[in-house]
């Protein structure tokens, strides 16, 4: 008489160390991603904390609204927020240094939306891709990322009043 190999309750012996590798890797895997998530976010986020705390101390800001990283020779810190007297500033900080290089009234400058569409209507066959506040020749300025009509990755920068700036980058991508 024949022997069944299998019951229909109990899975071959190569099945189920398949299923135990695959769950490992799986596990292992979402534990890596889940790191490296972590890892990144926090460098991203290094320095606002301090940067806060000089908006604050230094800068007598009451509300902090935004803190952003700017790149440039060196990393400045853009702290956009509010005075207890209500009015709305944008303060340009060197941690490393723990002091502000410059303080702007969002009031004496143009919102980053009047920026773009100022900048749109100059390059309407550009395609749009960021702007951010920067700190250029110790000078606050917006930086304007666009890929251009010669499809060159351009950063253009431009003061906070809207007018040109004397620099501007542009890379040819390879293809």
């Amino acid at each position: 008489m024949l022997r069944p190999q299998s019951s229909p309750f109990t899975v071959p012996s190569w099945l189920k160390w398949s299923l135990a590798i695959a769950g490992t890797l799986f596990i292992l895997a979402f534990i890596l991603f889940l790191w490296l998530y972590i890892d990144v976010n926090q460098d991203r986020k290094e320095g606002h904390p301090q940067a806060e705390a000089i908006a604050q101390e230094k800068g007598d800001l009451t509300r902090i609204d935004h803190v952003s990283t700017y790149h440039g020779q060196r990393e400045f810190h853009i702290v956009q927020g509010t005075k207890e007297s209500n009015e709305a500033s944008i303060l340009f900080i060197d941690i490393k240094e723990k002091k502000i290089l410059d303080e702007v009234s969002r009031e004496d400058v143009l919102s980053l939306e009047e920026m773009r569409s100022r900048w749109e209507n100059t390059c309407s066959n550009c395609t749009f891709k960021d702007i951010q506040y920067g700190f250029e020749e110790n000078e606050p300025v917006f930086q304007l990322t666009y890929i251009d009509e010669q499809n060159r990755y351009v950063l253009d920068y431009f003061t906070l009043q809207g007018k040109a700036f004397d620099q501007r980058f542009a890379f040819r991508q390879n293809e």
